[in-house]
């Protein structure tokens, strides 16, 4: 699962050199892209269309509690599996924490769960956006004005962002550089600048504003809440004035759930992957990628990829599914 203002795509851009998707493929095992509402790929509805602002009145809890599961339940009945393996990029991985603390039934049908740059605590952060939680990150009529339209939506603020201009291949490579570490999470030093013009020609994907304002009231309130509606919002949906915390407790993976981070990602520092084992109860293995400019994109783009990110995944995976087979045929006999 992609993360936030992203797409199947992330994993598939042309000209990605070791696309982790195409390793597991390699591998033999049967691979599956998630899309989350809203974005390119998910904008159709029975009796809604895009330029109502209904369709995007929803955060990533809708899409943790809503969409995932039913994802899920798909590619197993397709499948004819009992259970999956799950990797999650950015808010992917959020969207899978989400769903295993409202809906824990679900922990029986992840195998292993492999979590790049995890965003649930997102209060050490130093990306310039966490200037913006105190004012829009909290509850207001402006967040519900605001939530329900599509970020990166209209084609004026695309063109003023400079995202339009970098679809070209003619585009000068150092501003457009600057735009992807600005909106992604911090300066990357393993960006072949080479793939801009493919990753702006999918990226950024449309997404419901209120995912953002989500993340943002994260940041503020410091802890991993449900969407704030305001007292009066909340009390009609929550029966109390707060939006309640997910309870992470309700976590309970067949194998310890892989956190990976890094110390130049500007939106998840080593502090927040701490908060967050702790918060699970040592139920997590943490995989520190120790390069010097490795940032948010790099989990998914980074020239180095292959070393840092596919390896240990098929080794994590494949290890789990010898341990599986063993336990089956145990059962068998």
């Amino acid at each position: 699962m992609h993360g936030l203002g992203s797409s199947s795509d992330v994993w598939v851009i042309e000209g990605l050199s070791n696309p982790l998707a195409y390793d597991l493929v390699n591998q033999g095992y049967d691979v599956w892209l998630g899309n989350s509402r809203g974005n390119t790929y998910c904008k159709r509805h029975s009796n809604m269309s895009t330029s109502d602002r209904q369709f995007w009145s929803f955060s990533f809890h809708e899409i943790g509690t809503m969409d995932l599961p039913k994802i899920i339940d798909f590619i197993l009945g397709e499948t004819q599996h009992p259970s999956l393996h799950y990797v999650g990029h950015s808010l992917g991985t959020t969207f899978g924490f989400v769903l295993l603390s409202v809906r824990p039934e679900y922990n029986s049908k992840f195998k292993t769960m492999n979590m790049l740059s995890p965003c649930v605590y997102m209060i050490h952060g130093s990306s310039p956006a966490r200037h913006l939680a105190g004012l829009l990150g909290v509850h207001s009529s402006l967040n519900t004005y605001m939530g329900d339209s599509a970020l990166f939506g209209p084609l004026i603020i695309r063109h003023l962002l400079g995202f339009e201009m970098c679809r070209s291949k003619y585009a000068n490579a150092k501003v457009c550089s600057f735009i992807l570490f600005r909106l992604s999470g911090g300066y990357s030093a393993y960006l072949n600048e080479s793939l801009l013009p493919d990753i702006f020609n999918s990226h950024p994907a449309t997404a419901s504003t209120h995912q953002l304002l989500h993340l943002m009231q994260l940041h503020h309130n410091k802890k991993f809440l449900q969407y704030d509606y305001g007292p009066e919002g909340n009390q009609r949906r929550y029966n109390q004035s707060t939006p309640p915390e997910y309870n992470l407790s309700n976590i309970s993976p067949r194998f310890p759930i892989r956190l990976y981070y890094s110390d130049y990602d500007e939106y998840v520092s080593e502090k927040d992957i701490a908060m967050l084992s702790l918060s699970l109860a040592n139920k997590t293995t943490t995989h520190f990628i120790d390069l010097k400019y490795f940032a948010h994109i790099d989990f998914v783009w980074a020239t180095k990829v292959k070393e840092v990110i596919n390896r240990p995944v098929l080794e994590i995976i494949n290890e789990a599914e010898k341990v599986l087979q063993k336990e089956n045929q145990t059962t068998f006999k």
